[in-house]
């Protein structure tokens, strides 16, 4: 942004308008006062030629007898700028004004021999006061002209006349042959003058006026309209890990600002939960890794006290094991919390629910039994998806009383994928709280010592990935999860 320019939205705003403002008033003022100019110029040229329409008829009426009285009567304004010139270039009559105007006025050309009777031109002329160079009639005027034939010699001579009206100086007594006059009369600006004037005076005054109300205006109204604005930074900057229940203030405006605030309190809702859920997890992930961190601790310091006593075959498989919880805890969270950079390929469930029910057939605990209804096509990552059914297995096994039950088919377009067991089942309070992380039940599904807390929720987040879904529905007996996977197409299928 340019260095003049002010960061600060409010001022450039006023800024803008005034600017703005200027521009508008500026182009309204000239053109405004070019139309008026124009307007009155074409009126006061319009005045005019009907003015010298009547001059002409004032000779022509003269030459048929009604004599020089007509001729008084042709100007109407004292203050006429007129000329009549002769065909020899001598000026017959003029107005006073034109030689004391300027004292070296010479007469304007007389029409050019030949031209016809209807001739007529505009044309300009300059006066020069000389001495007085700064006088309003030190300027260039539009002269309209035309010419009239057949004038009596005694409404012309005799020449070199001054005065306010055509028969000033006549003596009528001339009885030479008729002629032809060019007659001249200056186009007066005075009025047009005089109301551009008053014009410019008048937007003089207001234009300013106008520019500054603006300038004011934009800057209350900027003000008023960043005023949320305002609320609403400063309720984020009281936001802090200890205060994330703050919300912002929403106008009732219901305009981009109020949009903007119900934006912002949405995505403090979500980091608040956000954080609400980091906060459990840490907390259940310290437990967690406590429990067995101590009794792997206990174990071996209670060997060690009394080395002799000590079964060590016996100190080092718990050991062992304890290693082993925590080996499952931390996979477990880096899986969740990582993005796997296993390949993407179909991958067909049937084949996963056969291997898996296979390796736990020759393993003590309840008997695993498997309906597969043809292929179960699906895209994803295969390692991904064997540890989702192993996953929801072992949570199986844990519970189930002696026998669990995998089935896998398509239907309308997805493959489904359950696992049953005949254990106590799932309250439908529960059936949400058991894939948060480390969650325990209160009833008889409490996990035990051999899981991690961490299987069902990396279940689903599995089916997430993979556009399914993984949940917990309605059983005969026992528990009964159900994950929904998108039916992928077969090679060469269309």
């Amino acid at each position: 942004m340019s260095r003049w320019w002010p960061v600060a939205v409010r001022r450039s705003t006023a800024l803008a308008a005034v600017l703005l403002s200027m521009a508008v008033f500026a182009l309204g003022w000239f053109g405004m006062r070019e139309f008026v100019r124009l307007q009155l110029s074409g009126s006061a040229i319009s005045n005019t030629q009907t003015q010298l329409d009547r001059m002409a008829d004032a000779y022509r009426v003269g030459s048929l007898g009604a004599g020089p009285p007509a001729l008084s009567e042709a100007i109407s304004s004292g203050g006429a700028l007129f000329e009549a010139v002769t065909d020899s270039g001598e000026s017959a009559v003029s107005s006073a004004d034109l030689r004391k105007w300027d004292p070296r006025w010479t007469p304007l050309p007389p029409a050019p021999a030949g031209a016809p009777p209807d001739w007529s031109i505009t044309t300009q002329a300059t006066l020069r006061p000389g001495s007085h160079p700064d006088w309003r009639e030190y300027r260039t005027y539009t002269v309209l002209g035309r010419v009239v034939e057949g004038v009596q010699a005694d409404l012309i001579e005799p020449l070199g006349r001054q005065g306010s009206r055509l028969d000033s100086g006549l003596t009528g007594g001339s009885t030479a042959q008729p002629q032809r006059l060019t007659l001249y009369l200056f186009v007066i600006p005075w009025d047009t003058i005089s109301i551009v004037s008053t014009l410019d005076d008048t937007l003089t005054f207001f234009a300013p006026l106008a520019v500054l109300l603006t300038g004011l205006v934009a800057w209350f109204t900027a003000g008023r309209a960043l005023r949320p604005v305002e609320a609403i930074r400063r309720e984020l900057a009281e936001v802090s890990g200890s205060q994330l229940g703050r919300r912002v203030p929403v106008p009732r405006s219901r305009d981009e600002v109020a949009k903007l605030a119900e934006t912002t309190n949405t995505t403090l809702d979500r980091l608040e939960h956000s954080y609400e859920q980091q906060e459990r997890f840490v907390a259940d992930a310290s437990h967690e890794l406590r429990s067995p961190l101590a009794s792997l601790r206990t174990g071996l310091e209670v060997a060690l006290t009394h080395p002799d006593r000590a079964d060590w075959p016996e100190v080092a498989q718990q050991s062992l094991l304890d290693v082993q919880r925590l080996q499952r805890i931390t996979a477990d969270l880096l899986q969740l919390t990582g993005e796997s950079s296993a390949s993407t390929g179909l991958v067909d469930l049937a084949d996963v629910v056969a291997e898996q029910v296979a390796e736990r057939a020759h393993q003590p605990g309840p008997t695993v039994r498997s309906y597969v209804d043809g292929p179960a096509i699906v895209s994803g990552h295969a390692v991904q998806l064997e540890r989702l059914l192993r996953n929801l297995l072992d949570n199986a096994a844990r519970h189930a009383e002696s026998s669990i039950t995998v089935s896998v088919g398509v239907s309308a377009g997805e493959v489904v994928l359950e696992v049953v067991d005949d254990g106590p089942g799932i309250a439908p309070a529960d059936r949400e709280r058991v894939f948060d992380r480390f969650a325990r039940l209160d009833d008889a599904r409490a996990r035990d010592a051999g899981g991690s807390g961490l299987g069902l929720t990396l279940a689903r987040d599995i089916a997430i990935r993979h556009g399914g879904s993984l949940r917990v529905e309605d059983s005969a007996r026992g528990g009964r999860l159900v994950a929904r996977l998108p039916e992928a197409d077969m090679p060469g299928e269309q």
